[in-house]
C-alpha cells in the first residue's frame, strides 16, 4: 500500500508540476537542458517501476519526488536570473 501511495503522490505532484511548467518556459539554455535531463530521469525511473513493479521499497518514488523538487528549484533559479524573483 505504501508504494501505491508513493506512486499516487508522485503522479499528483507530476501533474501539478507539469501544469506549472506549461505556463512558464525556462529562458536559460542550461536550465532548459537540466530540466530535460531531469524529465528523462523521471521517465527512466517510471519505466523501471512499470517493468519491475513495486520492488524498490518506495525509494524510486522518493527519487522522483526529489527530482521534481530539483525541477521546481530550476524554475525559481531561472526566475531569479530574469530578475522576476529576488
Amino acid at each position: 500500500m505504501k508504494s501505491f501511495s508513493s506512486f499516487l503522490c508522485g503522479a499528483v505532484s507530476t501533474a501539478l508540476l507539469m501544469g506549472c511548467a506549461a505556463s512558464y518556459a525556462l529562458s536559460h539554455p542550461n536550465f532548459q537542458n537540466a530540466e530535460n535531463a531531469l524529465q528523462v530521469a523521471i521517465n527512466h525511473i517510471r519505466g523501471a517501476q512499470q517493468v519491475n513493479g513495486p520492488t524498490f521499497g518506495g525509494h524510486a518514488g522518493r527519487a522522483i519526488e526529489l527530482i521534481q523538487q530539483a525541477q521546481t528549484e530550476i524554475g525559481i533559479a531561472d526566475e531569479y536570473h530574469q530578475g522576476r524573483r529576488y
